[in-house]
């Protein structure tokens, strides 16, 4: 597949302090892709850097094939922003508001925009600057995912929602994938990412710490168990798996603790094939659950 962003080695610097630290990824077109990381991650700063706003310290990105700086206005053309604070015409009404980005936007749609806004419950006769937050939220949703545009970029676009619009938020992001949209979803709330994403990245300090397929990470599942050993075996150290190779294991089985204490052992894909080679293994208190993103997410940035 073609990728229609590509980041390498992004910099970005204020003073002593790196935003960006050589920062590399690609999205894939007609992918829906998660940017997850902890405050100060680097996410917006990332975002910002592809549509032109800052002029990165180092590096080159492109969008469409179009360079992110040099040719920003091309980039633009070919993106739908949502910026995770959305600033709107407080005087305007609703409906103003919908018709004004879709008269602006080549890509834009009056009578998509309005049936965004219908699905979302939106009042679109009231003023903006009499709507509550998650209202706003709304309208600047309609706004940006009224566009056919090739790729959207998404900042935090269920922030000030309720439940029940976020799923109608998710529901609508998975549409516009269906028609053709590549969107970059950037989301501090992990059940959203692991539910409409296919491959996410997490950043921690202006860099990627990790890349991975979440239907894959979905599939995989973590065995953790005691080892049973003799009194000398366990005085000596001895290992329960020597390799995963001797051991006849397939290679997407991944061993990430094998000491006389405890084992922990990741398996890819449907564990039922490797639940005879599991009953051998000289373990007790074995415990089998699946890998969710917390999980992944955890081991890159809470414990780093």
């Amino acid at each position: 597949m073609t990728d229609i962003v590509v980041a390498k080695d992004l910099l970005k610097t204020y003073g002593s302090f790196h935003a960006l630290n050589g920062l590399s990824l690609t999205i894939q077109e007609g992918s829906v892709f998660g940017l997850l990381g902890p405050n100060g991650a680097g996410k917006t700063t990332l975002i910002r850097s592809l549509l032109g706003f800052i002029k990165p310290s180092g590096g080159t990105a492109s969008i469409c094939g179009w360079d992110c700086i040099l040719q920003s206005v091309q980039v633009r053309s070919n993106v739908a922003y949502l910026p995770a604070e959305a600033k709107l015409f407080g005087m305007m009404r609703g409906t103003g508001v919908l018709d004004f980005f879709a008269a602006m936007n080549p890509n834009g749609s009056r009578d998509r925009a309005l049936s965004v806004a219908k699905q979302l419950d939106l009042d679109l006769a009231r003023r903006v600057a009499f709507m509550s937050t998650g209202m706003r939220q709304k309208l600047a949703i309609a706004c940006v995912l009224s566009t056919r545009a090739p790729l959207l970029i998404l900042d935090e676009p269920t922030a000030n929602l309720d439940p029940n619009v976020r799923m109608e938020v998710l529901s609508l992001v998975r549409k516009a994938q269906k028609e053709g949209a590549t969107v970059l979803f950037s989301s501090r709330v992990l059940s959203e990412i692991e539910e409409v994403c296919d491959t996410a990245t997490i950043m921690q300090r202006g860099n990627v710490v990790k890349t991975f397929n979440v239907s894959e990470m979905r599939a995989t599942h973590r065995v953790h168990g005691t080892p049973r050993l003799s009194w000398n075996d366990w005085w000596n150290g001895k290992p329960v798996v020597d390799s995963v190779e001797e051991s006849g294991a397939s290679p997407d089985i991944n061993v990430l603790e094998n000491t006389s204490s405890q084992i922990v052992i990741d398996i890819v894909g449907p564990i039922q094939k490797h639940l005879e080679w599991l009953s051998r293994m000289p373990v007790d208190n074995m415990r089998i659950e699946p890998v969710g993103l917390r999980s992944v997410y955890e081991s890159c940035c809470v414990s780093s």
